[in-house]
This record gives C-alpha cells, sequence and structure tokens, in this order.
C-alpha cells in the first residue's frame, strides 16, 4: 500500500505545549505566584528581565511553559532555523554584493524621495529596455532582468532605512492627534460646566423672583387685612355713635 504523500504547511504548526495554556492552568500559576509572594504582571510581556518569578524546577510540568523563558543574554535568538542578533548592524548593499544606486550619505536615510522617484523612472526604462531585447533577442535578457533586480533591491533598502525615521513621525502624529483628543475632552468639559452654572444660575434667580413675589403676596395680603380691620372700626364707631343717639332721643321723651 503506498504511503499518502505529506501536505507540506507554508508556516509550521504551533509548538505542542500551547495546549498547556488553559484557565486552569494559569490559575493554578497565578495561586502559586501568590503563595510564593510573587507579584503577578499585568501580561508576560510587562514582567521585565530581572524580574523575581517561581522556579520553574518547582512547577509541574503543565505550568512550566506558562513562564516565559529567560531574555537572551547575548541578543541573539534563533526563529525558524535562522539566528537573528540584536546587536548586529544593519546588512548594506555591498555586503550583499548589489551595487549601489544611491549616494551613502546620512542625508538620504531622512529624505529619499528624490532618489526613489529617480529609480523609478529607471525601472521603467530598464522595463522598456527588456521589452524590446526580447522582441529582438530573447536570449539577452539576463542583463535587464539582473539590473531590474538591482533598481528594485536598492528602492527597498531606501525603503527600510527610511522606516525608523517614519516610525518617529508616525509616533509623533499619534501624540498630536492623542493631545487634540485630550484638548476637545477638556474643552467639552469647560462647555459642560458653563452650561451647568447657567443652569444653576437661572435655577436661583427663578427661586428668588418667586420668594419676591412670595413677599409681595403676603405684604399685600396684610394690607388688605388692615384696611378691613379699619373699615370694621369706622362702621362699629358708626354703630355705637347711632345707638347712644337713639338712648338720648329715648331720655328726653
Amino acid at each position: 500500500m503506498a504511503e499518502k504523500p505529506q501536505t507540506k504547511a507554508n508556516f509550521p504548526t504551533p509548538p505542542p505545549f500551547y495546549k498547556h495554556f488553559t484557565k486552569d492552568n494559569i490559575a493554578k500559576l497565578r495561586e502559586i505566584r501568590k503563595e510564593n509572594g510573587v507579584s503577578q504582571p499585568d501580561s508576560d510581556d510587562s514582567r521585565s528581565a530581572d524580574a523575581k518569578d517561581v522556579d520553574t524546577a518547582t512547577l509541574p510540568s503543565e505550568l512550566r511553559y506558562l513562564i516565559p523563558p529567560p531574555l537572551p543574554a547575548d541578543g541573539k535568538w534563533r526563529t525558524f532555523g535562522a539566528q537573528h542578533d540584536l546587536n548586529a548592524p544593519d546588512p548594506s548593499l555591498e555586503d550583499a554584493g548589489i551595487e549601489t544606486l544611491f549616494p551613502n550619505d546620512p542625508s538620504v536615510k531622512l529624505n529619499p524621495q528624490p532618489y526613489l522617484l529617480s529609480l523609478a523612472r529607471s525601472l521603467l526604462t530598464t522595463f522598456l529596455a527588456l521589452t524590446g531585447t526580447l522582441s529582438e533577442d530573447p536570449t539577452q535578457y539576463l542583463e535587464r532582468v539582473t539590473d531590474l533586480k538591482t533598481i528594485v533591491t536598492n528602492m527597498h533598502h531606501l525603503i527600510n532605512q527610511y522606516r525608523p525615521h517614519q516610525a518617529r513621525e508616525t509616533l509623533i502624529l499619534m501624540m498630536e492627534e492623542r493631545i487634540e483628543k485630550l484638548r476637545g475632552e477638556i474643552k467639552a468639559v469647560g462647555e459642560a460646566e458653563e452650561k451647568m452654572d447657567g443652569i444653576f444660575k437661572g435655577l436661583q434667580d427663578k427661586g428668588a423672583a418667586q420668594a419676591t413675589e412670595q413677599e409681595d403676596g403676603h405684604a399685600e395680603q396684610h394690607k388688605t387685612a388692615n384696611v378691613g380691620d379699619a373699615e370694621k372700626q369706622r362702621q362699629r364707631s358708626a354703630w355705637d355713635a347711632l345707638q347712644a343717639a337713639d338712648l338720648d332721643d329715648e331720655e328726653e321723651t
């Protein structure tokens, strides 16, 4: 029976220890850290290189992979079979055996646009020359293709050199947008404060007006009551005078 051909994946499969990253195991590790007096980081990336952590030798096998390994002391690490070095200088075109088509000047890193435009024009010209060569003698294509590769590699190198400056400018732009957003929020808070002050002042004025109206009403009622009392007193005096006059008439009779 013929063996089934194995399918080759474009990317490697995840390492088998990813199965240990479960909620239960994370909770167990958090409890062990708490018992050993080790602070629990917000994330594995937030723990510094010299931060104290639980000794992996004392942990069960399913919990050992939950603690990230220490950072490489020499700054070198390996991924997908290739070794990387943080301290290694940036590779140059000369190291790769490729001709450099732009000046070797620090200003080029900060302003590569003119050279990129020039290389783009050269790329189009070389491509047109390649099409002409293919129409006349297709066997002579190699020189033009090599020129195209050289031009494209130089363009990529210029773009990669510009990335640190681009990252700084992007960070500056993000910070400026953040500042503008905070200023907008502060302005909105100030406007809300002014609005609330206006509402409170309006309520105070309305309350004062109502209090004045009530005082005026009480004064008017008091004045009306005084007028009524005076009228009653006048009527009572007139009645008393009439009664006195009647008594005098009776005595004379």
